[in-house]
């Protein structure tokens, strides 16, 4: 009896895996090995068509030898299409008059008042729609038959630079003779030194025009055209340097985003001479999303100004402007609050450094309006009604007779001995904070009665055990005078709360509270930075002080709805 025994369902997808693996190898080779026989070949089309357009220069007669519209002038296009091996080849010709240092150089020594002494003739062929093709440039020199004669022309060397005095090689430089009559274009790239030597141009006054381009890269023009002297040379050097991103973010007070708002933003690069048309100067709005991306920005110093009736910058990440460096992506955070009248932002820098300062007290006033007075770098969680919210309240205590205000509760004619209440939870909307002091309103009371908080810190609301602790970080002691130091325990913790305790000695009299307020810092606070609101078209005078600098005092003109003030105090 015969016994076949076949293959199992294992067995045969363990075969037909390794038959597929075979089989994706050899058509990936075949793809590669297409793919380079197809490079050759348009490298190949490429080098021959380069030749060919080479070989038409060599033959022209050497007056010929140019770019129609251009400089030298000739017969020979800038730019044409050709289509070999199946591919739409764009020729790109450049010709160069040539100071060749053998009998001198323009302006050198000695100095060669007929600088063209031969013509560099490149070709580029380069393929935008071919995949994975690397451009071909060949480059031939043509000399005249005689000795060279005398034009009468000068020349003009285009020198190109980055924002660190390094050459930029390979940039586009466009040179228009604009006083030409017939058109007179100049394209051509600068070499290894970042140099573009352009020798034998007709002399004009204010005749050329320079433009400067390059991929990647920020654009430059001539602020003045250059002129050219016959038997001279003119020297123009332009600054261009590789194009940046801008990432605009609007927070709150408490990390949280912002948005939509609307803002200006402005660079300081001026497009004329009369520095009237900036380069950069456009209205954008921030989406709901809080951020907004800017690609392509020249590098420069860009300043923000709010445009919207909803909200007002009242501080910045950095200060008030950003410097925006070549090559790099750099962030700019605006902190934002509902517009309440007229606003003014005053940062304040050290004289010395120049870095923002914290803790700089500052004093707004006017005339017939109530003074304010903030501190750089420092918010505030504030109180003032606390008929809402979520509040805890004992039987001790009145919290909206009259409204905004916190009493003990009075029964058939007399106070009551005591009572509490614990706030609502604040969020700082990070952990890097750090609480400064507790003040409240009144801060003086009749001797019979008592006014005493405690605070109580953790990292999350839903879970945290409030443990209510004074001024020693402990449950026996009580924050009892208003502006009282808080204890550095609660420094790095998103959520707080207080516990007020009213009680009185007297029950003819209780102790009241109208205004509770934690002040803090923290990473979406601005450093050195205040913002005062609901300000008059009016002049007022303003102070800044901080131990150990030199005082402040001047005057500011409140002329617009937002408007900013910088302040410098130098150390004692």
């Amino acid at each position: 009896m015969n016994k076949r025994k076949g293959f199992t369902l294992v067995e045969s997808l363990v075969a037909t895996a390794i038959f597929v693996l075979i089989a994706i190898g050899i058509f990936q080779a075949f793809i590669s090995l297409s793919g380079l026989v197809q490079m050759s070949r348009l490298k190949s089309a490429a080098v021959a068509l380069a030749n060919e357009q080479l070989e038409v220069a060599r033959n022209l007669p050497y007056s010929d030898v140019g770019i129609i519209d251009g400089y030298p002038v000739g017969k020979i296009p800038y730019q044409k299409t050709d289509t070999r091996s199946g591919a739409n080849f764009i020729v790109t010709t450049t010709v160069r008059d040539i100071d060749d240092p053998f009998d001198g150089t323009i302006d050198g020594t000695p100095n060669d008042l007929n600088p063209a002494d031969y013509k560099l003739v490149a070709v580029e062929i380069t393929c935008p729609t071919c995949r994975n093709y690397q451009s071909v440039t060949l480059t031939t020199q043509v000399a005249p038959s005689g000795l060279e004669t005398s034009s009468g022309n000068g020349a003009l060397f285009v020198k190109v630079i980055d924002a660190n005095g390094q050459a930029v090689i390979g940039a586009k430089v466009k040179v228009t003779n604009v006083l030409a009559t017939t058109t007179m274009i100049i394209q051509d790239i600068t070499n290894n030194t970042g140099l573009l030597p352009l020798v034998d141009l007709p002399p004009g006054n204010l005749a050329y025009r320079i433009e400067i381009s390059k991929t990647g890269y920020s654009s430059a023009r001539s602020n003045l055209n250059a002129t050219v002297l016959a038997g001279q040379l003119t020297t123009l050097t332009l600054t261009i340097d590789k194009l940046s991103n801008l990432q605009v973010k609007t927070i709150d007070q408490y990390c949280q985003s912002t948005g939509p708002f609307s803002l200006h933003l402005r660079g300081t690069k001026y497009l004329d001479t009369d520095d009237t048309v900036l380069r950069y100067n456009h209205d954008l709005t921030v989406p709901a999303s809080g951020l907004l991306n800017l690609s392509d920005l020249d590098w420069d110093t860009y300043n923000f100004t709010p445009n919207d009736s909803n909200w007002a910058i009242i501080g910045s990440f950095p200060l008030q402007s950003i410097f925006l460096p070549p090559g790099v992506t750099s962030e700019v955070k605006l902190l934002l609050a509902p517009t309440i009248g007229r606003g003014l932002l005053v940062s304040v820098r050290d004289g010395v450094t120049g870095l923002p300062l914290s803790a700089v007290f500052i004093k707004l006033e006017k005339p017939g309006e109530t003074a304010q007075s903030q501190s750089t770098s420092h918010g505030f969680f504030r109180d003032t009604d606390w008929s809402g919210g979520n509040n805890i309240i004992d039987g001790g205590l009145e919290i909206n007779n009259p409204a905004g205000e916190i009493k003990l509760k009075m029964i058939l004619g007399n106070y009551v001995s005591s009572g509490y209440l614990i706030s609502r939870v604040f969020d700082a909307g990070t952990a890097s904070t750090t609480f400064y002091n507790l003040i409240w309103q009144p801060a003086d009371q009749a001797s019979s009665t008592n006014v005493r908080l405690q605070l109580a810190t953790g990292d999350d609301p839903a879970t945290t055990t409030w443990n209510f602790v004074g001024p020693d970080g402990t449950a026996n002691t009580f924050y009892t005078i208003s502006g009282d130091n808080i204890n550095t325990r609660h420094n790095n913790q998103r959520y707080l709360r207080y516990k007020v305790y009213l009680s009185t000695e007297n029950n003819l009299f209780t102790p009241n509270l109208s205004d509770i307020a934690i002040t803090y810092s923290s990473e979406c606070l601005p450093f050195g930075q205040v913002f005062f609101s609901g300000l008059s078209l009016a002049n007022y005078n303003i102070t800044a002080q901080k131990t150990g600098y030199q005082s402040y005092t001047g005057q500011v003109n409140i002329s617009h709805d937002w408007q900013t003030l910088e302040i410098t105090l130098n150390p004692q």
